[in-house]
């Protein structure tokens, strides 16, 4: 799979194809229906399928400087969407440029001209251009040459529509597997590691520290846990707070990674979240810290086998 940063110059072994277009924050089934609907179409049409989408998200450029809703950074975006069989990503970058652009210019210029776009699919609510004035309807009437194929929102087991907005609800609640039960991939949070106070090293608990990026943060507290090292899994009890009981500033993710001893320090690793444990509590000391780490230690074993 090849990856496109521009519409312009497109190879044409990348051109007249079907082309999939969304945010796809969390890719949960339902994005998952309207990449599967564009392979299946590119398939019977003998056309090559690509995926459109836009970092970063707009919710972050609408609000810059402020912790955006994003589920899924470009990275993890990218490591789900990628077990698809596609044949080319567009990730766009979401400027002012973009923000601004009509409807008509994104249609004639990027879909169009740029892409020479065989066939679009977006979801049932996919809005595009300047305040998400077009939709699929205003392009079937406007550009009738270019099919637009919608998919239908899905609906889980209770007929709830399945939506990023209910994921994130599920995370701001600490409600892990039934994020993960919609997106069908881990919830994952990422970054690189940072010095800390050496203080849970010093009680016999070493913790890698990750400062979270501008992505959503789950519900506050002490998470069963695992850590991709070189490829290999290990299990850990992640917390994700402030840090009462050592008056810790700001909000960190801090993990302690069972059954491993090594020097991680500046390397971007991903921690991946299973069960919510506990909310975060200030100790009256630090002997009552270690008790309850070591219990914490304990559920995170048993969830993880």
């Amino acid at each position: 799979m090849r990856f496109f940063h521009s519409w312009q110059k497109i190879p044409p072994a990348y051109q007249n194809a079907v082309v999939a277009i969304g945010n796809f924050d969390g890719f949960h089934k339902g994005h998952r229906a309207v990449v599967e609907q564009a392979v299946e179409i590119a398939r019977r049409e003998n056309r090559p399928v690509v995926l459109m989408t836009f970092e970063p998200h707009p919710s972050g450029f609408f609000r810059p400087g402020g912790r955006t809703f994003r589920i899924t950074p470009i990275r993890s975006k990218v490591r789900a969407i990628c077990q698809l069989p596609i044949d080319g990503f567009f990730v766009f970058n979401f400027n002012r440029t973009f923000a601004d652009m009509s409807a008509d210019d994104f249609v004639e210029n990027v879909l169009i001209n740029g892409l020479h776009a065989a066939h679009i699919v977006v979801g049932e609510d996919y809005g595009f251009g300047k305040n998400r004035q077009g939709d699929a309807a205003y392009m079937r009437k406007k550009y009738p040459d270019l099919p637009v194929t919608t998919v239908k929102k899905l609906r889980d087991q209770n007929g709830e529509i399945i939506s990023s907005s209910r994921i994130r609800a599920f995370l701001r609640d600490g409600e892990i597997e039934k994020a993960t039960g919609l997106m069908e991939h881990p919830f994952e949070m990422e970054g690189y590691v940072i010095h800390g106070s050496q203080l849970g090293r010093k009680i016999g608990f070493p913790t890698i520290n990750i400062i979270p990026g501008d992505s959503i943060l789950p519900r506050i507290g002490v998470y069963a846990a695992c850590v991709n090292i070189d490829g290999k899994d290990f299990r850990a009890i992640a917390n994700i707070g402030f840090r009462p009981t050592v008056n810790g500033q700001g909000v960190l993710l801090e993990a302690h990674i069972l059954n491993f001893d090594g020097d991680l320090y500046g390397q971007r690793l991903r921690v991946r979240l299973q069960t919510f444990i506990r909310p975060e509590v200030r100790f009256g000391s630090i002997e009552e810290l270690k008790t309850q780490i070591m219990k914490d230690s304990e559920i995170a074993e048993r969830i993880s086998r």
